[in-house]
Formats: structure tokens, sequence, C-alpha cells
């Protein structure tokens, strides 16, 4: 059913195509395009009866569209259509899948109303409300948005961030009250953040409908990149044209008609109908229930109570334990372990959605989420389905047990839905909730371990010759013997990520028993994950780009996890983008580099990794924040920092903050969060902090690795770009901790301080700012707000130091009056004595070295300094010394 359950998908998935090219003015004979609106479009409304005019124009415009597009999909004419009927003798016939698509205002045949059924529920129409929005014109120039004051070309995708509202009260739905839209272009780091809505909307027709147009030939050319021998696979085709649809469309608002606010994309609006659609024709399908009767049904609602659709869940556990595993060995490859790992656990969650899509017949476009190791699938809620997802459960925990001794588990839950579910709104809030709730269930069942798993495993230890026990992970046997050193095949593959993610940039997924090109350039992982294979490939164009095994199916998936070259360079490549991959910090001169600047303590390897190109170990990002004057003699501290945070209250977020949620937004709101992270994040990192590892960066969280002084100022830029990533709104924040270490610390205790002081920051409550939002570092926690004072006081005593030449003495005693006023602070009234000690040690310093300046040393360490941050005081005085240590 897989190849029937896409076409269907991409019919759905591509009904609003119209919406692109009429925007783009599509140029086609008036005729033609006449013919095509009787055809496709409902008629306007007048006074309760039908006009001689014509609404929504766009779905004509899809039917046109179709045919520019099908030069470069897979066949849609002939061949095996089912379950649309082919137009192989030249005559487009009702049930064609270009029919199903563009008829979704019109909808008669059983198919049209399933498409015209996941429109509606994807967007949460209510009856009513469709049938106001159906009578409306979106085409009309003359007939803006009474909401935006736009037009259909003229509106732009509102932000749903700046719409988040748990703790102060709502703002209007009305958009005027709205501040920020997204700027129409492709999908880039920088394309994400939104901007304000005075400078981004366009009052000119004309204007826009070049911008749209500019970016319909671009889509087409772009079209074009999917490899060709790709088109025998539906399911491997659908997945790089979700990507390449997300490119184009991220930014292009899916509604413009009526009162509807333009705040969920085109791209994300046709991901969550295509899925829907889907799961309700093979819903049908299974059920028998194709004919007339069934349309009928649709098209009254009288089955819209009918649980005909199922969410299936998946969630990795135990991820934080697997990364920062320890052996004997990991301290000498931490990096390329670390980054290993991190990319293996993404891989874990991508190749469990897949074995459930394909284990249930659904295609990519099924995947409504993944990202930081959870995902969502739209399916059918059938009793094979349900018997499939339990059967996948049991092959990856199977084979957790067996190669992880049980380190990371998956757990898989399910839940019916209707549609109704979809369009009340009390009962999508409930339906949110309850998947919330079933998550958590699902996570404290792991391993199904109060029925048959297995309570003792069975290990040999005896099967490697070079030790018993794996060298990267002590809680696991040794399999095999690799550079010298005992290793599972499990820690030998993260060790072997490691290396190639610093030089490829595409991952293949074939099923067991294919056959592909194995060279200097493509690499196959020694250990099946899930009964698939793994190869790493630059080598596209060998083979064909591997389009003998597109064509007899054993090509699963084909990605790109490529970083962009710049901040505003698109992420379409030809292939399917998975967001997966890391920022490697690497040698770009090596041959310049002074030996002196690196504290390598005679470790030959480390002193070898010194070359341009070559990825830079954890010993050499320690030494990066330190200082010559002369290129000779170098201070600072040797230390690394170790950033982690995640985005304060996300699921009272999801739960509770939009005021009409629907499907399209709830999967628009986490894809978007998601990209911040993975996205923006790791290409900021390449141009701006090229020291700094991206350790895993999804979702909502984070994990970052560099020098100590440039991750503070990295985490404070983040918090920043944040801040204008979600339209300045005081509702969504992130907290993080930072713990700063000499290199060489066992990985499992530098994830554990890092933990340690993200919980910190978390359990701050501010009289002023609230609660969480905030940095901890050095065990101080601070909230965002006061941040830019810490970097003011920073800066302000290096100023002095050089003017006045205060001595390290003086500024070590600032430290001792800052800890006495946090105790203060705590109500030890006796430390209250610091402010009179204060005065005098200032005092006494000026009239010893006979000085002028006892105003300014008052201002900067009492009035804005200890007066001020009290305790907080210690960061800035800390970064101090370290920048003066010799290691």
């Amino acid at each position: 059913m897989l190849n029937a359950t896409a076409k269907v998908a991409f019919a759905a998935y591509l009904h609003d195509l119209g919406k692109f090219a009429e925007r783009a003015r599509l140029d086609v004979p008036d005729d033609k395009l006449q013919t095509h609106v009787q055809l496709y479009c409902p008629r306007l409304f007048v006074d309760g009866k039908p006009s001689q005019q014509y609404t929504h124009k766009h779905a004509a415009y899809t039917a046109l569209a179709w045919d520019i597009l099908e030069q470069h999909v897979p066949d849609l004419v002939c061949g095996d259509m089912y379950p649309f009927a082919d137009r192989a003798q030249g005559a487009d016939k009702t049930d064609s899948l270009l029919n199903a698509s563009a008829m979704h205002y019109k909808p008669e045949t059983f198919l049209q109303w399933i498409i015209a059924t996941a429109d509606r529920v994807a967007s949460g129409f209510e009856r009513e409300t469709f049938e106001r929005y159906n009578q409306s014109d979106d085409t009309a120039p003359a007939n803006g948005n009474r909401q935006t004051g736009k037009n259909h070309y003229q509106a732009r995708l509102l932000t749903l961030f700046e719409q988040i509202a748990v703790h102060r009260q709502a703002k209007p739905l009305v958009n005027a009250d709205l501040d920020y839209c997204y700027p129409l272009k492709v999908l880039s780091p920088e394309s994400i953040f939104p901007q304000k809505r005075e400078t981004g909307e366009p009052g000119d027709n004309q204007q826009v409908q070049e911008e749209y147009r500019d970016l319909w030939q671009e889509f087409l050319q772009a079209l074009e990149d999917i490899p060709a021998s790709h088109r025998q696979n539906w399911d491997l085709w659908l997945d790089h044209f979700d990507t390449l649809w997300q490119t184009f469309t991220h930014a292009i608002p899916a509604a413009t008609a009526f009162d509807v606010k333009p705040e969920v994309s085109l791209y994300d609006h046709s991901k969550t109908t295509a899925a829907l659609a889907a799961a309700l024709w093979r819903w049908h399908e299974a059920n028998g229930q194709t004919g007339d009767e069934a349309a009928q049904a649709l098209k009254s609602r009288s089955d819209w109570d009918e649980q005909k659709i199922l969410l299936i869940q998946g969630d990795f556990f135990g991820i934080q334990n697997f990364i920062f595993a320890s052996g004997s060995q990991t301290n000498k490859r931490a990096a390329k372990l670390l980054r290993g790992r991190s990319f293996q656990v993404s891989l874990f969650a991508e190749l469990a959605a897949l074995k459930v899509l394909r284990a249930c017949g659904l295609p990519s476009v099924s995947q409504i989420l993944n990202a930081a190791g959870k995902f969502m699938i739209v399916a059918p809620n059938t009793t094979d389905v349900r018997a499939a997802v339990d059967a996948v459960k049991a092959e990856i925990n199977d084979w957790f047990i067996r190669y992880s001794f049980g380190q990371v588990a998956m757990g898989l839950s399910v839940q019916a839905a209707s549609c109704n579910d979809f369009t009340d709104k009390e009962r999508f809030a409930a339906l949110v909730k309850q998947s919330f709730a079933v998550l958590e269930q699902a996570k404290l069942q792991r391993f199904n371990l109060t029925a048959d798993a297995p309570t003792v495993l069975n290990a040999d230890y005896g099967q490697c010759a070079a030790g018993s026990v794996c060298s990267y992970n002590q809680q696991l046997p040794a399999e095999i013997e690799a550079d010298g050193r005992a290793a599972a095949r499990l820690s030998q593959d993260q060790i072997t990520l490691g290396n190639l993610l610093a030089k490829q940039n595409r991952i293949l997924i074939l099923q067991d028993g294919a056959s592909v090109y194995s060279g200097s350039d493509t690499v196959k992982l020694r250990l099946p994950v899930f009964g698939l294979h793994i190869a790493f490939t630059d080598e596209e164009d060998i083979s064909g780009k591997f389009g003998t095994q597109a064509a007899d199916g054993t090509l699963w998936r084909f990605w790109d996890f490529s970083l962009p070259k710049q901040l505003g360079g698109s992420v379409w490549n030809g292939y399917a983008r998975r967001y997966i991959n890391a920022y490697v910090p690497h040698f770009s001169n090596g041959n310049e580099l002074p030996a002196e600047k690196y504290c390598l303590d005679n470790d030959e390897e480390d002193q070898d990794e010194i070359r341009a190109e070559q990825p830079k170990t954890f010993n050499h990002l320690a030494c990066e924040d330190r200082t010559s004057k002369d290129g000779q003699q170098f201070i600072g501290k040797v230390a690394i920092a170790a950033l982690k945070g995640d985005v304060d209250n996300l699921g009272t977020i999801f739960q509770k903050g939009l005021q009409a949620p629907t499907f399209a937004k709830m999967a628009a709101l986490s894809r978007q969060m998601n990209h911040f992270f993975s996205l923006w994040l790791p290409a900021y990192c390449a141009e701006h902090y090229p020291d700094t590892y991206t350790v895993f960066a999804g979702g909502d969280d984070f994990f970052l690795i560099g020098p100590w002084l440039q991750t503070q100022k990295l985490a404070a830029d983040m918090r920043e770009a944040f801040g204008r990533y979600v339209a300045a709104n005081p509702e969504i924040s992130f907290s993080a901790g930072i713990y700063i270490t000499k290199p060489g610390l066992p990985l499992g205790r530098l994830s554990v301080g890092a933990e340690e002081a993200l919980d910190a920051a978390k359990g701050v409550s501010h009289p002023q700012y609230g609660q969480k939002n905030s940095l901890c570092v050095y065990g101080t926690s601070v909230s965002w707000h006061e941040w830019p004072a810490i970097e003011t006081a920073a800066a302000r005593i290096g100023e002095l130091k050089d003017v006045y030449g205060l001595s390290t003495g003086f500024i070590y005693d600032m430290l001792q009056f800052c800890e006495a006023a946090g105790r203060e602070r705590n109500g030890d009234i006796a430390a209250g004595m610091w402010r009179s000690r204060l005065a005098y040690r200032i005092r006494r310093y000026v009239n010893d070295n006979k000085n002028n300046d006892y105003d300014q040393l008052i201002e900067t360490f009492y009035q804005n300094g200890i007066e001020r941050l009290e305790a907080k005081y210690r960061i800035p005085l800390f970064n101090h010394f370290y920048l003066l240590r010799a290691k």
C-alpha cells in the first residue's frame, strides 16, 4: 500500500499548489484559465445566493500548475495510478490525481472528499466557519483581509510566537495588533527570523507579484535537482520533495481570505493535510468504505466522530547517559565520540520513525514531527497498523537490549482520534493534553519490564582478544579490535561517525541485502541499526546517484545533512534534508598556528592534529581564549565550558499558549522551535563562534562545548537572537547552565556539571524579572535581563586595571566583598559590613598610590558593581582572573 498511499498524500500535499502559482501570476491564456475556474472553483455567494462570479481561483491554478510539475515528478499519467484513474487515453478522468487535488472546494467523488476533509481538519475548520470561508473571495486584489488590511498578494506570514500567551493577557485576534511577519524568502538560517510588519509588508501588488514570480521560478529550477533516477521510487522521491516544498513555501501564508489570520505557512498546511488524507484514505480502504455512501458521510460529517486516525508518538529515553558513557579511552577521543554519539542518537530517532512508517505502509510526509529524539506520525486507526506498531516497538527495543544493554530505550504510544477532535477547540486541547500524558506513560513502561522482558542480560566478554570490556563504553563487551583497542561495534561506529561527520554530508539508508558501491568516499557503518544499513557518501554521481538502489526499492532514504555555507544560504541541495548534524571546529590555517598558544603537555596526538581542515580536540579548544601581545607569550586560563540549556515551560506553551490551536499550527510551532536550534545555531556557530562544538541542538534544547569565555558570549548572543526569533515575546525564554573545567574531565562528569548548572538557572525567581529565563555560570545564577550589566562590569574592570594599574590583590578583595553581599542577601546581618570595608579598601588604595580616582573606583566597584549585582559580581571578577592566568 506504500506507493498508493504516497499518491494520495501527494495529491493532498499539493492541493493548494495554486496559491503559490496564482500569486506568481502564472502566465496562461485567458480562455484556458476561465475553463479551469469553472471546473474547480466555487461560485461567490451574494445575499445568500450564488452569483456569476467565482471565488478561490487558486484552485484553478492548482490544476494549471500540475501541467508544469508533471515533467519533473513520478509518472502521474499512466501505469499503476491506483487508487486514482490514469489519464493514459489523454482525457482527464474525474478521479484522476490532478482532479482529486484541485477539486477540494467542489468535491464530488470519494477521493476528492478525502482531500477536502483533510484540508478542513488540518485547518481546524468547524462547519460554519468553513462555509463562510468558502463563500469569501480570496483572490480579488480589492478585497483585502479585514484583519490585515492586505490582499492575498501583500499579506505576509505572521508569527505564532508573538501570539503565545500563558501568563499574560492574550493579544487580541485582530492582526493589526501584531507587529511581526516573515520575509518572503527561501529557507535559510537567516530567513527564519521575523521582521517588523511596518517594513516587511509591501503595499504594491506589482512588486510582490514579482517576488512571488522569482520564487516560483527558483522553485521550478530547484525541482530539477531531485535525481531523475529517484522518480521510480515514490516514497524516496516524496521525501526529497518535502524538503524542496519546505524550502520555498515555509514563509508563504496558506490562508489570507475571510477573517483568517495568515499565521500558518503553506508548507505546514500542505504537510498536515497530506498526513491526514493518507490516514483517512487508508482507514476507509481497510474498512471497505470507498464508495458514494462514504463520500456522502464525509460531506455531511455524519462520521466525523469515528476514530479513524491514530497518532503514533515516539520518544527516546536514556539519551544523556548514552552520549556521555565513559571508558578507558573516552577522554583520548572525547570530541570524536561526542559528535559521533550525538549524531547516532539523532539517527536512531529518524530510523525508528522510518521503521514505523514502512511497517505501516505510510510515506515520509505522514511523519509530522521529529526533533530531539521525539516524533509523531499520523496513521490510520486499524488493527493492522496497531499490530505493526507493536512489532516495531519490540524489534527496536530488542535491538537496544542486544547492542546497548538497555542504556537507551524507545517508548511508542498510540492515541486514537476523530476528525471532530481536531476541529473543536476544547476537544483539540484535550487531545494535545492527552498526547503528553500517553507519551509520559510510555516513558514509564520501557522494555515491557512487567511482562516478558529479560531481567538478566547475557554478555560474552571473551569475544575480543584485545580486551573484555569496550574501551569507549565500559558497560559494553568488546567485539572487535580497532587501532589496537578493544571496542564494541556500536562504539567503533561512533568513532567512525566522528571522523565522517567532518568530511561528508550525505547519508544512505538501505534495507538489508542492498548492494552499494563502497569506496574511499562511500563508507558503510559496521553495525546495522534496526535491520537497516547506513552508508555515508559524497559521491552522489556514482551509479546514477544510486538510481539502481532507488529503482529496486532497497534505498529507503537519501539524506543531506550539510550545514549551510552561510547564514543567508539556502538549505536545498537536491535531496531530503535532516537537521541532525552539528558544527565541528576545524583548524583553518594549521601551518601558521603558534604552537605556544596550545598547552598540550607533549600530547603527540593533539600536536599532530594541528593541521589545516583537521577537527580540533577539546584540548585545543581549551586554549582558544588565551591571548598574546607578541605572538610568543600567551596568557589565559586553559579551560573548556559545557553549555546546556532548553526552552522554559515548553509543555505549557504547547498546551495553553495558542488561543485557537489547530493541528497545522501545532506542527508549525514545533518545526519553528526546532529550526532555531537545529538550523540557525550550528550555522551561527560556524560563522561567528568557529571554536564551538554543537554536541546536540534540536527540539527545544542544546548542549555545546567551547572555550570558556567565548561560550559565555555565545550564550548571550543566543539569548538575544532567541528574543528576536520569538518576536520579543516575554512569555518565551530559555535558561542555560555553563560548567567550566579543565579539559580531560570524564565526559559523564562534564554532562553532570552542565546539568546541575542548568537546574540552578531554572530555580531562579527574580522579583522583577520572574522565574527561570536565566543563566548559571561559576555556580552563580543571573537573570538574562541582568547579563548586560555583568558584561559591562567585566569590561570596566579591565579598563580600570589598564588605566590605574589595579593590583591583582586589590581585585581579589572585591571578590570577598561580593561574597559578603551575597550572605547579606541571604539574611546574614553582620555581612552588611562589606560596604564600609569596601570604602576603606578603596580609600586606602587611592592614598597609597597617590591617585585621585576614588570616585571612579567607588562607582565601578560599589554603585554599578557589588551594590547592584551583589554575589553575581563574582562572574566578571572570575572572568578577569582567568584572562590573566598563565594557564
